[in-house]
């Protein structure tokens, strides 16, 4: 038997055509005769594209009009169960029902030759119609309701009672509940080909989500890598929860290729798509009449299913050739962090050459360990008004727009505007959820919290301990004494006492500090920093940040591995600096910096031997003689078409996969503060990933740099490189596998890298390697300096296997370079 006819048989859920917001009801629970629930068992009304799928323990929820209707239950199997329901105006009716074993044995489904010929004739003229259908909404703008929730599959549920007794936060409280939930009302707006806008009305969120406040710049902790000084992603998801952009405006299945990252790196071909035909197999199943009209129903099957492919049913409209409703799974076997997922939509006409979706249902299973979690994502859209002018200012980088009172709207509104009966569990955790969040808000509460923080245990010399007052808005930390053990120290081992200060204000600017002081105890060296910051526009992102101190630093902060610790890779610098940083517009930012140093060579420094042994020739200090220096260097980092959320405060950048330029000046000022450079340092350049169809995704760096003033330039102002780590693969992006380990110059350089990733695009084709969910990868690199006639150019290739510890995607890979 076929794993595809298993899966369409056993998962279909045919929630497709939503009838209205009505509160008829019926729900209750699909068991064996055994009474045991059946997750994933379908019940729909008989002759009609509507209906759900039960959940983990075999429940269902439907909403009807009132009326007679007619309930199929199947689960693969067992006999189907039809059953009559005649429903008043507000009734809701608990039906259970007991399946019983088939004694027909289920094989694979026989293809008749005409069901084919007749699959394809139809799929035929959906193919031809497609492009008309597309291009006939230029733009609309609707209501969105959207509802996702997640359950999660354990045996403990506390008490609200006893989860205050707890004291433990809202993110605990919700693992204990085995559920997260967000829904929202906006306003939606569409623009051919692919702009989204949604201005938010109103906001639930009893999610893990969480705002992460980011220390750049000024940290104690190790910094290696090219300086950023634009944000990351500064807002962390609840993973589980899904939500793509695509939900806004619905999965368009008119389009040849649909990205959903959040489930695959490769783009998806539709089943509708110009060259379907090469993706797919298709296969008539039957007609039926719904509302008058003649609907088709077609198998769809993929024909390789290690590919980004589509697999299930969809519904023509005979008379139209467009599409009714689809129910889609996704094949597994592309699926590195679900296990399985559904797309479930339903279009409705408009005219008589538009159609749009008006509901879109989401199903996935996750597995996290020994939990399985399920998830629901549910849009209604509705109040459509199409193809009439629309202001273009509605369209910025803003995608999400949040109204002031977003969050305060009360029970009496969600009632009023949510188009859906939520499930009893899901109307029972709001209520919780919302007495939980009221709790966590009291004085009462926050001082456990800082009672349970502030205290000091056993294990506090060990991992660190701080203070916290909510009252004012201040915490400090100090670390450990496992954070105080600095065994791979400059001249051997140094002990550090680490401490953080951070004070947020209730407008939001945000105070915060980092310090530390070390000492060596083979050269009886004691070395210090501190930093000092005040964030006081927080959706500007503007920030001063102080630093001084008497430490070691390195040269070059994006060295080889082999180089990083080695003593050729510091000096000793006597600094104080003063940064301001700010974003001038969306996506663009500006980092100013005036920095006043001396730089002094360690070459007197006593080095432990086990550094000499380790290193070798490259852990010669560098030798110098002292100098001062008075710097000022002037950063820009824009991100072309950034896109961002604003919530309350805080601006949230989504995404960051841009693409951006950057440019830095360098001027060494001379005799300001004694100082004894005279130097200009300028480089521009610019990076880029673009997705190219289903072939892969390709990375592309490229920056030059040049010293029109070296009047008094020292070795360490030169640029640097990041030279080779031999055996260890380091990003293409940014770097040269095959350049001296260390690499500096003084005149003017072109460096350029290329990497692109086939994600499977290639292997997934090959016979048994595609299960292995390998991929190609090639690329190159050059580096020139033609004032030291210096012409460097690597190509390399790979195979690559990506992975999931978790909620984190990783990459590995074996590669040669030449």
């Amino acid at each position: 038997m076929r794993t595809y006819n298993i899966l369409l048989i056993s998962t279909i859920a045919f929630l497709f055509f939503f009838k209205n917001a009505s509160s008829q009801i019926i729900q209750g629970k699909v068991m064996s005769e055994d009474s045991t629930g059946l997750p994933y068992a379908t019940i729909y009304e008989k002759n009609t594209t509507y209906g759900v799928a039960t959940d983990f323990k075999g429940n269902y929820l439907i909403q009807l009009s009132a009326g007679n209707h007619t309930l199929v239950f199947n689960y693969l199997g067992y006999e189907p169960f039809e059953k009559n329901f005649t429903l008043t105006k507000g009734e809701k009716i608990t039906f259970n029902v007991k399946l019983k074993k088939s004694s027909v044995q289920i094989d694979e489904i026989e293809i008749v030759a005409n069901k084919i010929d007749k699959a394809k004739k139809i799929m035929a003229k959906v193919r031809k119609k497609r492009k008309s259908y597309l291009n006939a909404v230029k733009n609309y703008e609707c209501t969105n309701y959207v509802k996702t929730s997640i359950e999660k599959e354990t045996t403990v549920i506390d008490s609200l009672l006893k989860q205050k007794d707890s004291d433990k936060d809202f993110k605990t409280f919700l693992k204990r509940e085995n559920m997260n939930l967000i829904e929202y009302v906006a306003k939606a707006y569409f623009k051919h080909p692919a702009k989204y806008k949604e201005q938010i009305i109103a906001y639930h969120n009893f999610s893990e989500d969480k705002p992460i406040d980011f220390v750049q710049g000024g940290s104690i902790s190790f910094d290696y890598g090219e300086k950023q000084i634009a944000p990351s992603i500064n807002f962390v998801t609840n993973p589980f929860v899904f939500y793509d952009i695509s939900l806004m405006s619905g999965f368009n299945f008119y389009k040849n290729l649909l990205e959903i990252p959040t489930l695959s790196d490769q783009p998806f071909v539709s089943p509708l798509a110009y060259n379907a035909t090469a993706y797919y197999k298709f296969k008539f199943v039957t007609s039926f009449y719904e509302n008058n009209r003649k609907i088709d129903k077609i198998q769809v099957i993929p024909r390789n299913n290690a590919s980004a492919l589509f697999y299930g049913h969809i519904f023509i409209d005979d008379s139209s050739s467009a599409l009714v409703s689809v129910d889609l799974f996704v094949n597994e076997k592309i699926l590195s962090f679900y296990k399985n997922f559904n797309i479930i939509q339903n279009y409705k006409q408009f005219g008589d050459s538009i159609f749009l979706p008006v509901r879109t249902d989401i199903k996935y299973l996750i597995k996290n360990g020994k939990k399985n979690i399920l998830g629901y994502t549910t849009v209604i859209r509705d109040s459509f008004n199409i193809n009439s002018a629309i202001s273009p200012k509605i369209f910025s980088n803003e995608i999400q727009e949040f109204s002031p009172d977003a969050y305060d709207k009360d029970s009496i509104f969600w009632a009023k505007n949510r188009p859906i009966a939520l499930k009893n569990k899901e109307l029972n955790f709001i209520h919780k959820a919302d007495s939980v969040q009221n709790y966590y808000l009291t004085d009462e509460y926050l001082d456990k919290r800082d009672s349970i923080y502030n205290r000091i245990g056993w294990w506090s010399p060990l991992f660190g301990l701080g203070h916290r007052n909510h009252y004012k808005g201040y915490q400090f930390y100090v670390g450990g004494i496992m954070q105080q053990i600095a065994p791979l120290g400059i001249g051997g081992y140094r002990h550090r006492l680490p401490l953080t200060f951070q004070q947020r204000f209730k407008n939001d600017m945000l105070l915060e500090s980092t310090y530390y002081i070390d000492y060596g105890f083979n050269n009886h060296d004691l070395r210090g920093k501190l930093g000092l910051g005040l964030t006081y526009f927080p959706k500007k992102f503007v920030r001063t940040f102080v630093n001084f101190g008497n430490y070691y630093e390195m040269i070059n902060t994006y060295a080889a591995f082999e180089q990083i610790f080695s003593r050729s890779n510091y000096v000793n610098t006597h600094s104080f600096s003063i940064s301001q940083r700010m974003e001038i517009f969306n996506g663009l930012y500006a980092e100013l910096t005036l920095e006043y140093s001396k730089q002094i060579p360690i070459t007197n420094m006593q080095l432990s031997e086990w550094s000499n042994w380790l290193f070798g020739d490259i852990n010669q200090p560098f030798d110098f003689e002292e100098y001062t220096k008075t710097e000022a260097k002037l950063e820009l980092q824009y991100k072309i078409g950034q896109k961002y959320v604003i919530k309350k405060n805080r601006k949230i950048i989504i995404g960051d996969n841009y693409p951006e330029i950057r440019f830095t000046y360098r001027k060494g000022i001379p005799d300001l503060f004694n100082s004894e450079v005279n130097f200009d340092y300028l480089e521009l350049g610019g990076k880029y990933e673009a997705r190219i169809g289903r072939i892969g995704e390709s990375r592309f760096s490229a920056r030059i740099g040049w010293f029109p003033n070296v009047n008094n330039l020292r070795l360490l102002e030169y640029k640097f490189f990041r030279g080779s780590d031999g055996i260890i693969f380091s990003d293409p992006v940014t770097s040269l596998q095959l350049l001296p380990t260390i690499f500096y110059t003084n005149a003017s350089f072109l460096q350029a890298n290329y990497i692109h990733h086939f994600d499977g695009a290639i292997m997934n084709k090959v016979p048994l390697f595609k299960y292995l969910k390998l991929s190609l990868a090639i690329g190159a690199a050059t580096l020139n300096i033609p004032d030291q006639n210096f012409y460097h150019i690597e190509f390399f290739g790979g195979i690559e296997k990506k992975f999931r510890i978790k909620t984190q995607k990783f990459r590995i890979g074996l590669y040669a370079v030449t």
